[in-house]
């Protein structure tokens, strides 16, 4: 399969008041085209400083260390400067973020922060670029009916071929009485309505990477396998990738071609979905399925991880996972170990598979 974005050796170090915090270390991933991948692991392990390195959107206080790199089409995203990045944030990369309702602007119908979304990529298209966004708004309608109270104004103000690919974005996240929900506030729509439309903006502006940072945490289960169902569908829908970020290894076992462990900001384990959850190598994956109950009453007992994740300010010198290993060894106190392919395609970062 064509390699869609690639991301090597990346280093990213939080400086906190108590420390300096290596959130990600020399991390290396690939996504291809038309896959589904899932980065999975415990709070704190690095899931969302990947998709925000990706997306360009790393917080303040955070640098990047030099020697690592995003390649996207050919293209190095790290070593772009802001103005550029833009070029590929939404358009070509959208990001879905982990709570809906504090993503989506409380005042603003979502009608308008959606055909906000589609009208930005009819800017992009015609190579007016982002910079004119507040222009197009103007001239496609008055934007200042964003203010007014009254539907009927707001109604009147939007073109209909606007109106028309506000509904056609709600129709392909298959949300419920399209024609009505673009008239409504964020407070007005449940949960899984809130991260259909979500979903919805970021599909709007057609992006070929959709980046999803724990999209169903919030959501009910039958909420959050209707949305996981439409993700994994809108694949093909719309030739789109995706990078889910979750701690479920449910949600992973459901819906992706591929599945990435992170532990203590490192990827421990890189393998195809079917291999990872049939056999699992690191020891930190097995220890996660573990974890999990087998769904019917039995005598067994779960089996918890023993042992704290280390501290990222001062990591130890070798293996992260060593203290909480049940098969150290000398080496692993003494020397890191390197993520090898210990099989095809399946990669694994333990000296129980080779050196």
């Amino acid at each position: 399969m064509a390699e869609l974005l690639s991301v090597k050796d990346f280093v990213v170090t939080y400086k906190t008041q108590w420390g300096n915090v290596r959130a990600l270390d020399e991390v290396s991933l690939s996504i291809e085209k038309n896959k589904l991948v899932c980065v999975v692991g415990e709070s704190g392990c690095g899931k969302s400083t990947v998709a925000l390195s990706i997306i360009g959107l790393l917080p303040q206080g955070a640098s990047v260390a030099d020697g690592g790199s995003i390649n996207y089409k050919g293209v190095d995203l790290s070593s772009l400067d802001e103005k550029k990045r833009r070029e590929y944030r939404g358009t070509e990369i959208a990001m879905i973020f982990q709570e809906p309702l504090t993503s989506l602007n409380p005042v603003y119908r979502v009608g308008d922060q959606i055909a906000e979304a589609i009208l930005i990529r009819m800017a992009r298209e015609k190579g007016k670029g982002a910079e004119l966004q507040t222009e197009v708004m103007k001239n496609s309608y008055d934007s200042r009916s964003l203010r007014r109270p009254s539907r009927l104004k707001l109604r009147s103000s939007m073109p209909s071929e606007l109106k028309d690919e506000v509904v056609r974005a709600l129709k392909l996240v298959r949300m419920p009485d399209p024609e009505q929900v673009p008239e409504r506030y964020p407070f007005e729509l449940s949960g899984g309505m809130r991260q259909r439309i979500m979903i919805a903006m970021a599909l709007a502006e057609k992006p070929a990477l959709l980046i999803a940072d724990e999209p169903t945490t919030a959501l009910d289960v039958t909420t959050q396998a209707q949305v996981l169902k439409l993700m994994r569908g809108l694949i093909t829908e719309v030739d789109a990738s995706i990078l889910l970020i979750t701690h479920d290894l449910a949600v992973a076992s459901q819906v992706a071609d591929r599945v990435i462990v992170m532990y203590a900001g490192d990827i421990v384990e890189d393998a195809s979905a079917l291999d990872l959850f049939s056999e699992p190598l690191h020891p930190y994956t097995q220890g996660l399925l573990a974890c999990i109950p087998s769904g019917f009453k039995d005598e067994s007992q779960l089996k918890p991880i023993p042992g704290r994740l280390p501290d990222n300010r001062n990591p130890p010198e070798g293996c992260k996972f060593v203290t909480r290993c049940p098969y150290a060894m000398d080496i692993c106190h003494k020397k890191r170990p390197r993520l090898l392919e210990s099989r095809p395609n399946h990669r694994v970062e333990c000296f129980l598979y080779g050196e």
